[in-house]
């Protein structure tokens, strides 16, 4: 078994424990069993609230355990020291135990106090914050360090987990390309420059700006559902982690369906930046890209066509070869929607494949 085969496996076992807990708790009420089901003080409520995250922490652990030390430690070179992880993990945790927990309780009193459709409108204003502030976030939770720029609009920072990417962080207009600082170690500077010309096309061609309103149109439309599933008010910390379960399960439905759209665009700004660019040194660069993240370079296509929002390396340069015009589309819509889900406390954002147990991924997943 491969590496990406085993992170795909975690992923998966994760997902579905996740899923087959909320199901189980809707099922039998535990939400009603276990949590208040009126109003009662405020520090009650804050504390059940944190009591509740935890146990998701505590139920993601064995998955975090495998995915940032026993698979890197069987495949990869250098792998992380468990008490370096740790550290990491726990920082990492705390960081967005705490962000949860203050967003969870404050959706309380507004669901109680003004009305569910108000909850909505602190979704979306919750998730515009989440986008301009993503680069922050992934900062505080990492410590990363700029080694130089490039540009004004391009960092190469410090980072110690292979699979991080980087990506585009900022709102539409103020926008800053992340990149790992050992790319430039580890690949030919015009390898170097096209994947950073290809993150200016995501930009200049409104592919993220695509990427971005798609994935909030979805969150808030899966949010919606939430509330209605769960009873269509938010009155007492039961009716808040009904919701919660409900958000976790029709956020599965998207783990299902947007990486197809991912995919597509991943293709379309292939094939854009082709239109400007060596295609041979594309390719060769897409290729390099896939074996320094440690990427599966012989996984199926049923496999890719379910769990994986950016295509092998293999069937991007196929795509390439047909020298089809490239149209833009939402790119990294996939991906983003999982981000931007911590404005409702990201029930399934670190559980996926691709940054389950890897504390510098959950706040920037890896991206084409």
């Amino acid at each position: 078994m491969t590496a990406g085969k085993a992170r795909l496996w975690t992923g998966i076992g994760c997902v579905g424990t996740m899923v087959v807990f909320a199901s189980a708790s809707l099922y039998i009420s535990v939400p009603q069993m276990v949590f208040p089901t009126e109003a009662t003080t405020a520090s009650r409520e804050f504390v059940a609230v944190v009591l509740f995250l935890l146990t998701t922490a505590v139920l993601l652990l064995p998955f975090d355990f495998l995915g940032g030390i026993l698979i890197p430690a069987a495949y990869e070179p250098h792998p992380p020291e468990t008490a370096q992880w740790i550290r990491k993990w726990l920082r990492s945790v705390v960081i967005q135990l705490l962000f949860f927990s203050v967003t969870l309780f404050f959706y309380l009193q507004i669901g109680r106090e003004v009305g569910t459709l108000w909850l909505l409108a602190l979704f979306f204003v919750l998730q515009l914050t989440l986008v301009a502030g993503q680069e922050l976030i992934w900062r505080i939770m990492t410590s990363a360090q700029t080694r130089g720029t490039g540009n004004e609009s391009t960092q190469f920072v410090q980072q110690c987990d292979s699979r991080f990417a980087g990506g585009i962080t900022g709102l539409p207009g103020c926008e800053s390309i992340l990149l790992p600082d050992c790319w430039r170690n580890e690949m030919p500077p015009s390898w170097l420059s096209l994947l950073i010309k290809r993150r200016q096309a995501a930009i200049v061609s409104g592919s993220r700006f695509r990427g971005i309103v798609a994935a909030i149109v979805w969150n808030n439309a899966v949010f919606g559902a939430a509330l209605i599933l769960g009873g269509g008010s938010m009155e007492s910390v039961a009716d808040l982690v009904t919701v919660f379960h409900w958000f976790l399960l029709c956020s599965f439905l998207g783990l299902l369906t947007l990486p197809t759209l991912n995919r597509r665009a991943v293709f379309a700004l292939d094939r854009l930046v082709a239109d400007n660019a060596s295609i041979a040194e594309l390719q060769a660069a897409i290729r390099n890209v896939d074996q320094l993240t440690e990427q599966d370079p012989s996984r199926s296509t049923s496999a890719e066509s379910v769990f994986q929002p950016i295509p092998c390396a293999d069937r991007r340069v196929q795509q390439l070869r047909k020298l089809q015009s490239g149209k833009p589309c939402a790119w990294n819509i996939a991906r983003t929607a999982l981000f931007l889900s911590w404005a409702f406390g990201g029930p399934l954002a670190r559980a996926v494949h691709c940054n389950v147990g890897r504390p510098e991924l959950w706040a920037l997943m890896p991206t084409d």
